[in-house]
């Protein structure tokens, strides 16, 4: 029997994070100082990740794994202390530790700490990597409004196009964007290179649709291999098949399979046999006798694996209709060794 409450309860397996920053532990004129965060133009990706897309990608090929944006997308305004989590909301509610109590307790957010910087927007996007070896999802956590923002709107639009998000091939790039703030009552600008999500460059939105009709657990199958297998097919390949062609017949008129006979009491020759027997031969050498005899059976009802049983007329028209396919698999072999 489950537990309630826990055997319901899944988790991403996480193989790894992604940084979008490094620490630095020099200050501008050069002096040794504390380490501090610095944002840089590429993703920090751990040796795995930098097989694939290089030491210092700026674009990454992903893919969601589930379709609920609040599972592979979480954000919340958080307060950390010296090495832990400390406070979570979502702009409504949130949950603080309370060390009086040693639990948790419901307090109004956002509260004066978000003003002040000690609580941050914080987004957490969780993908998978298909390119890189592991089963699990990859993380990065931003605390850039700009980019909570772009990467919601294009989870959005994506869906909408779509009707899906999940294991729809995609582009997250760092994207640089110039802003202004307000320092010492002077504007200031300064570039930053925010996250955004994307397409397949040359990938249309026809296509994107289209990539959305597959099926999500058979995106990442390989496609079939349609090369020639010889183990089904003669060295030399078949002739391309031919339109039906209209046979002349001694009687002055054109004939096709649908003017076949039904047949009548006289059954055919000795001779007439023979001929039978021959044309199909020399149709096999060429690699066509299962088509034919197949489109003569289908057509008329006459299995030319037994000739004793056809009539007379049956048999001077079938024997013309494969000498005529014989004659005009070889003009046009003839014509394209020319």
């Amino acid at each position: 029997m489950p537990i309630k409450n826990l055997s319901d309860v899944r988790r991403l397996p996480r193989l790894g994070k992604i940084a979008l920053g490094v620490k630095k532990t020099t200050n501008k004129e050069g002096k040794p100082c504390s380490p501090f965060p610095t944002e840089v133009d590429y993703f920090v990706c751990p040796p795995a990740v930098q097989k694939v897309f290089g030491e210092k990608p700026k674009e990454l090929r992903i893919m969601f794994p589930v379709n609920n944006d609040e599972v592979f997308f979480q954000q919340w305004n958080k307060c950390y202390g010296a090495s832990s989590l400390k406070c979570k909301g979502d702009g409504e509610r949130a949950w603080a530790w309370d060390d009086d109590t040693g639990g948790l307790k419901e307090i109004p957010c956002p509260c004066p700490k978000l003003e002040g910087g000690e609580c941050k927007p914080i987004g957490t996007l969780q993908f998978l990597i298909p390119e890189v070896d592991g089963a699990g999802i990859w993380q990065i956590t931003t605390s850039s409004k700009n980019s909570i923002i772009d990467v919601n709107s294009s989870i959005d639009f994506i869906r909408a196009v779509a009707g899906r998000i999940h294991m729809i091939p995609l582009i997250l790039k760092r994207e640089p964007r110039t802003m202004t703030r307000t320092e010492d009552n002077k504007q200031k600008k300064s570039t930053h290179y925010t996250l955004k999500l994307d397409i397949a460059e040359g990938f249309t939105l026809r296509q994107l649709q289209a990539a959305a009709q597959i099926k999500a657990e058979c995106v990442l199958l390989p496609p079939a291999d349609e090369t020639k297998d010889d183990l089904l097919y003669p060295e030399n390949g078949f002739a391309p098949d031919e339109p039906e062609k209209p046979v002349k017949l001694d009687k002055g008129h054109s004939s096709t399979l649908d003017d076949l006979p039904e047949g009548d009491d006289d059954t055919s020759t000795p001779d007439q046999t023979a001929d039978i027997a021959t044309l199909i031969e020399a149709l096999e050498e060429r690699g066509k006798s299962g088509k034919i005899l197949a489109e003569i059976k289908k057509h008329r009802g006459i299995d030319l694996e037994n000739t004793n049983g056809l009539t007379i007329e049956e048999a001077d028209k079938v024997r013309a209709f494969l000498k005529e396919w014989v004659i005009n698999i070889d003009e046009k072999r003839k014509q394209a060794n020319a």
